[in-house]
């Protein structure tokens, strides 16, 4: 059986340091103004019209515009391809900081 000092010493530091880490590589990075990205989203649907709007929608809430969208958005580029009763769009679009 494990100490709980030996458990204590290891464990929750080890925990800690993961948790911290976890959380640095999923804040997003603060952009100066007027920098531009190009983001990619994908989607899948039982219509093309309804897997692009999927794919441009995860665009915007990586990007934190939705809701409301507080950056310049351009016109987004769908690849598409069908699967017999399902479609997968990708989409493409420049994202640049208000």
């Amino acid at each position: 059986m494990v100490a709980r000092n030996t458990l204590m010493t290891f464990a929750v530091p080890a925990l800690a340091s993961a948790a911290l880490l976890a959380a640095a590589m999923t804040a997003p990075a603060a952009a100066a103004p007027g920098a531009c990205v190009t983001k990619h989203g994908s989607a899948t649907g039982i219509t093309r019209d309804f897997a692009e709007y999927e794919a441009f929608l995860i665009i915007r809430q990586v990007t934190g515009n939705w809701p409301f969208q507080t950056d310049a958005i351009s016109k987004p580029v769908y690849k598409c391809a069908s699967d017999g009763a399902l479609w997968t769009c990708r989409a493409s679009a420049k994202v640049c900081k208000s």
